[in-house]
């Protein structure tokens, strides 16, 4: 009963929410004593359905495959042949095809990659940093770290809405990371793919996590757990890199 009576009232979603923007330490605490994640959840799978329902009325799924096809075929030797009537047809089909995955991806992509990245770094806090998490702790440290992304998807919109459709880019749509140093063509993609994943707001996620992980933990220090966060999204940025780099 004493320790019921000393321990902090739980926090209100909305405190969480905001909390994790401005002072995300006590939003952690809360977590790992009452881990909670549907807030975060709701909002973060809610806002990319808008982003993709906006991007279908406003660009258009054609636009982004006239886009994709125009890089392709500098360095796709079967692309750049093709017929204009044959590139017309791939166009649509590929459209329709972007859109309702565009949707699909939309709905559970947040919830995906929420369970992805909380069992690897579970994984990792508890193996290598002696954490002893659980994953619901693991899988709402995880969701609120993400919560920066919502600032950065309504910055995206507001883009969206103000640039040409014809120059808008679906795949770096806010381009606050390093890309803006280089560009693709005439850079090559690997490279471009680099300076595009060192992003602000990933960054921002990625510090938010290790605070997370290790706030919850008491264990594990905010420096290991930064370096056990940064690994693997380091390993995953130079295999996309690498990908991109086959590709021409």
């Amino acid at each position: 009963m004493a320790d019921q009576a000393s321990s902090p009232p739980a926090m209100s979603e909305i405190g969480r929410l905001t909390g994790i923007i401005w002072e995300p330490r006590p939003v952690f605490e809360d977590l790992a004593a009452r881990p909670r994640f549907w807030a975060p959840l709701i909002l973060l799978t809610l806002l990319p359905i808008v982003f993709v329902s906006t991007f279908t009325r406003v660009v258009g799924w054609e636009t982004y495959m006239e886009q994709q096809m125009e890089r392709q075929a500098a360095s796709n030797a079967r692309m750049a042949q093709m017929t204009p009537e044959q590139r017309e047809r791939a166009m649509e089909m590929s459209a329709s095809i972007a859109k309702y995955a565009g949707i699909g991806g939309a709905v559970v992509g947040f919830a995906l990659l929420c369970l992805v990245v909380a069992g690897v770094l579970l994984a990792l806090m508890n193996s290598l940093g002696g954490a002893d998490l659980k994953f619901k702790q693991a899988f709402s440290i995880t969701c609120y770290s993400f919560v920066p992304s919502a600032i950065s998807t309504v910055l995206a919109l507001v883009v969206m809405v103000l640039k040409n459709p014809a120059d808008f880019d679906l795949q770096n749509p806010l381009p606050a990371n390093l890309s803006v140093l280089v560009t693709s063509p005439p850079a090559p993609r690997w490279l471009y793919s680099l300076a595009a994943s060192i992003d602000l707001f990933t960054i921002w996620i990625i510090l938010l996590l290790a605070l997370g992980f290790s706030v919850a933990s008491k264990k594990l220090s905010y420096a290991k757990a930064l370096a056990l966060v940064a690994s693997p999204w380091l390993l995953y940025v130079l295999i996309k890199s690498g990908l991109s780099g086959l590709g021409g």
